[in-house]
This record gives C-alpha cells, sequence and structure tokens, in this order.
C-alpha cells in the first residue's frame, strides 16, 4: 500500500512508449522468425496502464481491437476511465484492480503490455506477472516485459542507497524527492566516479516521478538476463527477442543450418554476455508461451517482410557517392551515422515520407531510382541489406508490419483527429502522433491543436488563435500568430494529428 501511495502522489506521465506498441512489436518478432498477430484486429492488455496514455491511442487507432488496461491505483484507472467515456470509444475499457488478482472473465490476448512494472514490484508480483503472461497469452501472443538489469545498474547502487539512506522514508513522495535534489548536490560535490557523476547530472533536471520510483522507493530490483530467462523457464514462456535499441546483436557461429531449437541456449548464453560486455542498464524483452515456435536471433533477411518508418534530419549535404560516414538525428537528439550510399539516400526518402512507412520493396525500388538519378553506380541489395539492419536494430529506423497512410499535408480547412483535440484539452496528456511518439506542446501549441476542428481556414484560424492566445495573457501581433499557425499545424501534420475526414464509424 506503501507502494500505491507513491504512485498516487507521484505518479509516472501517462504517455505513448513507441516501443511497446503492437505494430512495432509484430515487426520486432518477424525479425527473430516469429509470426506474431495482425495487431490491427487484436486483443491487447496492458499491465499497470496508468490512466492509459499509451493504451487510448492504440485503441483509437486500431478500432477493430480489444484494448484492456489493468491499475492499481484507483485515481489513474478513474482518469483513463473518463477520458475513455469523453473520447466515446467502445473497444477499450480500464479495470481497477491487481494483477495478482485479474477478473476471471478476462479471455487470451494476442499482446501484453507491462512497461516498469517487473523491477518494481515485490518478488510475488512478479510471479504473478508472468504467470499473467503464460495464462493469457494466445498460442502465438506476445508480452512486451522490461526491467532493469543488473550490469548496468550494478555501478549505480552506491546512489540509489546514498539517497535512501539520507532521505526519511516517512515523508510524503514529493517532499522527498525535494530532500533527495539537496543530497544529490551534495554528492555531486563529494564523489568522483565519472559514471555516477553523470546519472546525477542527468537526476538534477530528471521528471520527479523518475527519481522517486528508480532510486526512493521501496522496491528496484535489477535482474541478470540469465535469471529473467530462467524465470520464463519457470513460468512455461520463452524469450522471443530484445524490443529496445541495439548497436550490438547476437551473431553465432556454426549455426547455419540449425532449427531454432537447436540453438536457443547458445543464444540465451550470448544475450547474457551481451549485457555485460555493453553494460546493459534496461531491457525491453519480448516473450511468448513456451508451446509456441521458438523464435531465433535477428536475421537481415527478415527486413524483406517489413515496412520501415524515420524521422531524420542531417545538417550536412548528402553524399551519394562515397562511402563517407553523415550523421542523421531524430528529433530526440539521437544521431546515427551512415556510410553505405543507398542508406544515405533510404534515409532521405524515409523521413520525407514520414509519418507513412515504405514496405522494403518500395524502399528498394524509390533507394534505387534515387541512386540512378545522381548516376551514383550500381546498386548491390545485399549491400543495402546489411546496411538497413544496424540502423533498424539501433532504432535509426523503426521497422512496422502496416505502412499507415495519414494526411501528410494540411487541408484548406485543417482538422485534427479527436484523440488529438481532447488530448490538448486535457491537463497532462501528451498530443499521441500516429507513430505513438509523444508531442510535448506548450500552452499556445495545446491551444491552436484544439481548435482544429475543420471550421477554418489557416487565416482564419491565426485571427481566432491571436485572439485566444491575448485572452490567456499571450499577447502577439497577427503576422507572428499567422507565423506560428503555419508552422505548428505543419508539424501536426508530419506527426500524424490531421485527418481529412471524420472517421467513420467512430467519434471525431
Amino acid at each position: 500500500m506503501d507502494t500505491l501511495a507513491s504512485y498516487d502522489e507521484l505518479p509516472y506521465d501517462s504517455l505513448p512508449l513507441p516501443e511497446t506498441q503492437p505494430d512495432f512489436l509484430a515487426a520486432v518478432a518477424t525479425l527473430h522468425g516469429f509470426d506474431a498477430p495482425d495487431p490491427t484486429q487484436a486483443r491487447i492488455l496492458e499491465l499497470g496502464c496508468a490512466s492509459g496514455g499509451n493504451l487510448i491511442p492504440l485503441a483509437w487507432r486500431w478500432p477493430g481491437s480489444e484494448c484492456v488496461g489493468v491499475e492499481l491505483s484507483r485515481v489513474q484507472a478513474e482518469a483513463g476511465a473518463d477520458f475513455i467515456r469523453h473520447l466515446g470509444l467502445s473497444n477499450i475499457r480500464i479495470v481497477h484492480g491487481d494483477l495478482a488478482a485479474l477478473p476471471a472473465d478476462l479471455g487470451e490476448f494476442d499482446y501484453i503490455i507491462a512497461h516498469g512494472v517487473f523491477s518494481w514490484v515485490p518478488p510475488a508480483i512478479q510471479r504473478a506477472l508472468l504467470d499473467v503472461c503464460r495464462r493469457h497469452l494466445t498460442p502465438y501472443g506476445v508480452a512486451y516485459v522490461s526491467f532493469n538489469v543488473t550490469a548496468g545498474w550494478a555501478r549505480l547502487r552506491p546512489l540509489r542507497t546514498a539517497l535512501i539512506e539520507r532521505t526519511a522514508a516517512d515523508m510524503p513522495a514529493p517532499a522527498r524527492v525535494a530532500e533527495a535534489r539537496r543530497v544529490l548536490a551534495e554528492l555531486e560535490l563529494e564523489w568522483t566516479d565519472p559514471v555516477l557523476l553523470k546519472e546525477i547530472a542527468y537526476l538534477k533536471s530528471a521528471a520527479p516521478s523518475y527519481l522517486f520510483h528508480e532510486y526512493l522507493a521501496e522496491f528496484n530490483t535489477p535482474t541478470r538476463f540469465s535469471e529473467f530467462s530462467a524465470r520464463l523457464d519457470d513460468h512455461g514462456l520463452r524469450y522471443v527477442g530484445e524490443a529496445g535499441p541495439r548497436h550490438a546483436v547476437v551473431e553465432l557461429e556454426d549455426a547455419w543450418g540449425l532449427v531454432p531449437e537447436s540453438m536457443a541456449g547458445r543464444w540465451l548464453d550470448a544475450e547474457a554476455a551481451l549485457d555485460e560486455a555493453h553494460v546493459i542498464r534496461f531491457r525491453r524483452a519480448l516473450i511468448a508461451r513456451a508451446d509456441a515456435p521458438c523464435a531465433r536471433p535477428p536475421q537481415a533477411a527478415a527486413l524483406a517482410g517489413l515496412a520501415f518508418h524515420a524521422d531524420l534530419r542531417s545538417d550536412d549535404e548528402i553524399d551519394l557517392e562515397t562511402a563517407s560516414e553523415q550523421a542523421f538525428v531524430n528529433p530526440a537528439g539521437g544521431a546515427y551515422l551512415v556510410a553505405h550510399p543507398a542508406m544515405k539516400a533510404a534515409a532521405m526518402i524515409l523521413s520525407a515520407a514520414y509519418p507513412a512507412a515504405l514496405a522494403y520493396p518500395e524502399l528498394l525500388a524509390s533507394t534505387q531510382h534515387a541512386l540512378a538519378d545522381y548516376d551514383a553506380g550500381d546498386f548491390d541489395e545485399a549491400a543495402f541489406r546489411d546496411a538497413l539492419f544496424p540502423l533498424v536494430m539501433a532504432h535509426g529506423v523503426t521497422p512496422s508490419v502496416d505502412t499507415m497512410p495519414s494526411v501528410t499535408e494540411p487541408a484548406d480547412r485543417p482538422r485534427a483527429h479527436a484523440l488529438a483535440r481532447l488530448q490538448a484539452s486535457s491537463s497532462g496528456w501528451a498530443a499521441s502522433g500516429v507513430r505513438h511518439v509523444a508531442l510535448e506542446l506548450d500552452e499556445p501549441g495545446r491551444i491552436l491543436l484544439g481548435l482544429l476542428d475543420g471550421n477554418r481556414t489557416l487565416h482564419e484560424l491565426a485571427v481566432v488563435f491571436r485572439d485566444v492566445l491575448a485572452d490567456a495573457g499571450y499577447e502577439q501581433t497577427l503576422e507572428t500568430v499567422q507565423a506560428m499557425t503555419h508552422r505548428l499545424v505543419w508539424l501536426f501534420a508530419r506527426q500524424g494529428l490531421l485527418t481529412e475526414s471524420p472517421r467513420s464509424p467512430g467519434p471525431q
């Protein structure tokens, strides 16, 4: 109950999490030779769903799906249920309850999501979580379970210990976070370990919920991958693959011709060794029932059956003639070095198409045409695939099983879909793009998004927007507001927040 109280006092932000969405998880499963269910028609369960910021956009995007969220905090469960009522969705419900005592009538699910739960609950609840996965997964269903990893957390344990010892456990969570920030300033002067100092610098500006639940809460139990895989065995489950970004992947020697079952043990040992070698701190494991087909290490050849999207830019003039490394950067600031000319062309093509995804054959053809236009030499598909594979594994390019076309240019009378407009008008909610990326907006951005009901031209929007901003205390000239309106509406289009016409069927 102490843990529950702390989550009510300092809940995590309820945000869409791109790496948990079933469209992406199905693509990861494909790379591992596992055929996961169609996410657009799936039954989806999220354990610890908070107020539904991650689950509700999935139900909105896929009307043919059925979504269920389970949340122990009554405050957050009721907030999510209220949001669902306002949105008018009928294919989702949030259940207030304990994952260790789920209702008997839940049935089976194609996808189960448990993000930020496993390492932060007592052992009995960890066992219950894995039991839920075994009992409620369909025969080919997959579950996403994230957890902290011992290899990366070993160096950070002194920091957690110091913060716990130097702050009072009986303080309300917000007050204890404030006290912890004071302790961080002291530790920054006392300690010399560069790893700990880097973490302290991050924590000084991190969200209060992160600081509390990672460093002050009663439970944060990192786990070795070997221990986690052993627990899967105990619960009738098996490992499918890693859904987090990877800069190194397992490649088994002398594995040619082996069926997945024959290489499973070596693969799991190699995964554990990777954690130690790269000091991995956090895993996002994809798992399935033990009686499901056995997966295998990711294969570049499986890229041919997927689609891809990427939101990248480069400040350099792109060189398609030589294999010189050039940096491509995503909106979060992640940088990816690309040397292969065909891959550089593909990165530009994907970014121009975003938020839509291109199926592999379409990406291949577009890349070939781009190279031909620049007279950049012969195209080698095998080399291109080998260049694409590490970018996909590192999440510079995101794999998908659905191209998911969307409106990419504002109409004469721009209209945001109902989910985006409700998110914009609801305190604490982030707008969620079609690619399940949270779009954090300032107050003027929220105001404009809420105004996009399809009834005003851009000029009319700017006039109304200026007046609303003035009422809110933001005095701006019409010229300034027109430029802001144009910029923001195009941003909304790029994130897939706009629609051309009312959805049918479904609320608007």
